[in-house]
């Protein structure tokens, strides 16, 4: 392998990261290349290791650099470090074990808030029957209106506040299982390079 495939085969690994960190990776090993020279190409390319572990690892430092701003992101980065423990050429079965341990663990949280969610949809939705239902027994009842009026206002409240909360957990849950799956690379990173 050569300077050019190398650098080529680390453009197509780093493709799920944003234009700009992918280009910067690229900008920062094309100038390790240049310092090095052309005649220690081949000792370069060697002391870096393969494209796909380099790649591996940029993930996880982009995937854990940062808390995500949106359930979206923190999903896209959990999955990025997903697939950089599978990248990593370790003992196969630890791997599978972890990786099937990791995406229960990610499973697992996925339905919490996806529960979550469904639930606050449908506080709001009763909220709103309640209220439309207030209104037939106006003639009837003054005072089941009031009641029943209040109940789905009461319903609307806190399905916003619950959904306000909903998502602001969503987004700290899927900061700290990111971070959980980048110390766990790391911590597999750190034993490969002592053995």
């Amino acid at each position: 392998m050569n300077r050019a495939q190398f650098l080529k085969e680390l453009r197509r690994a780093l493709e799920s990261l944003p234009f700009e960190e992918r280009e910067a990776a690229i900008t920062y090993y094309e100038e390790y290349f240049d310092e090095a020279g052309p005649e220690r190409e081949q000792e370069t390319i060697a002391s870096l290791g393969t494209p796909a572990e380099i790649a591996a690892s940029l993930r996880v430092e982009y995937a854990t650099k940062a808390p995500p701003k949106t359930v979206k992101e923190g999903g896209t980065k959990a999955w990025m470090i997903i697939v950089a423990i599978f990248a990593f050429p370790v003992a196969i079965p630890l791997m599978i074990g972890l990786g099937g341990a990791m995406l229960g663990l990610f499973g697992a949280f996925f339905a919490v808030v996806v529960s979550l969610g469904a639930a606050t949809v449908a506080l709001f939705f009763a909220g709103i029957v309640t209220i439309i239902g207030s209104f037939g027994v106006l003639v009837a009842s003054p005072v089941s209106f009031l009641f029943f009026l209040g109940l789905g206002l009461a319903a609307l409240g806190l399905s916003v506040f619950l959904g306000f909360a909903v998502s602001r957990i969503a987004v700290a849950l899927v900061g700290l299982f990111t971070r959980l799956l980048g110390w766990v690379l790391n911590k597999m990173k750190a034993r490969r390079t002592a053995s």
